[in-house]
C-alpha cells in the first residue's frame, strides 16, 4: 500500500523537476533577484500565467573568473544550463563594469559586454539561449534615484549606451525583446527604490515585471 501511494508522488516530483509548458527561466544579478517572491521574475510570470524558475543571484556578473563563485551562481552565463524553456529573462553587466566606471578602462570593459557592432559577452549569451529555441527578454538598467548618488551613479552613462545597443540587438531578432527599465522607474520617485536607492522596491519590481510581461505578450502576438 505504501509503495503504491509513494510511486505517483515520485513520478510527479520527476515531472515537476523539468521545465513545464510555457516555462520561464530568470537569470541575472540583484536587480532581477531582489524582492524574493515579489521580484521581477515572479511578477512577470504571474502576469503571463506561466511557471517560473529563478536562478538570478545578487552580485552575479555576466562572467566570473572564480570557479567557486561561478558554481555558487555568481556567473550569469553559467546560470543558463540549457533546457526546454519558452522564455529566458535576464539582467546583467553592472557588476562587471562597476569598478572601472568613470576611468580610462570603462570603454573596453563596456564594449566587451556589448560592443558598438553588437558583439560581446551578452550577445553571445543571448545567441546561446536562442539556439535552444527559447525566446529572450532582456531588462536594461534604470537610473539611480535622484535623492542621492550611489556606487553605480558613475556607471549611468554606460548603462545608457548599453541600453541603446540592446535595443538595436532586439530590433534584429523577433525572438528577443528589450525593456529599458528606465521607462517605468522614475528617478524622482523614491518609493520605486529599495532603501539603498539602487535596487527596486517591491513596487518598482512590479512595474518592471508587468512592463516586461507586456513586451513578451506583444512579441508572441506578432
Amino acid at each position: 500500500m505504501r509503495i503504491a501511494l509513494l510511486l505517483p508522488l515520485l513520478l510527479s516530483a520527476c515531472v515537476a523537476a523539468s521545465p513545464r509548458e510555457g516555462a520561464i527561466l530568470a537569470i541575472g544579478d540583484s536587480v532581477m533577484a531582489w524582492n524574493g517572491w515579489q521580484g521581477i521574475p515572479e511578477v512577470t510570470a504571474a502576469a503571463l500565467g506561466r511557471p517560473v524558475t529563478d536562478r538570478s543571484q545578487s552580485l552575479a556578473r555576466i562572467s566570473n573568473g572564480s570557479g567557486v563563485a561561478a558554481a555558487l551562481g555568481f556567473d550569469i552565463s553559467r546560470q543558463f544550463r540549457g533546457g526546454d524553456w519558452d522564455w529566458v529573462i535576464l539582467t546583467g553587466g553592472g557588476n562587471d563594469i562597476r569598478d572601472v566606471c568613470a576611468t580610462p578602462e570603462i570603454g573596453a570593459a563596456r564594449d566587451a559586454l556589448v560592443g558598438p557592432d553588437l558583439t560581446g559577452e551578452i550577445p553571445r549569451l543571448i545567441a546561446r539561449i536562442r539556439a535552444t529555441g527559447a525566446k529572450v527578454g532582456i531588462v536594461g538598467y534604470y537610473d539611480g534615484a535622484e535623492a542621492s548618488p550611489t556606487g553605480f551613479t558613475p556607471c549611468q552613462p554606460e548603462f545608457t549606451i548599453m541600453n541603446e545597443r540592446f535595443a538595436r540587438l532586439a530590433a534584429g531578432d523577433p525572438g528577443l525583446v528589450f525593456l529599458d527599465a528606465g521607462e517605468v522607474i522614475d528617478p524622482g520617485d523614491r518609493t520605486l527604490y529599495a532603501p539603498d536607492l539602487v535596487h527596486p522596491s517591491p513596487s518598482g519590481s512590479a512595474r518592471i515585471g508587468r512592463a516586461l510581461a507586456a513586451r513578451m505578450q506583444a512579441a508572441e502576438a506578432r
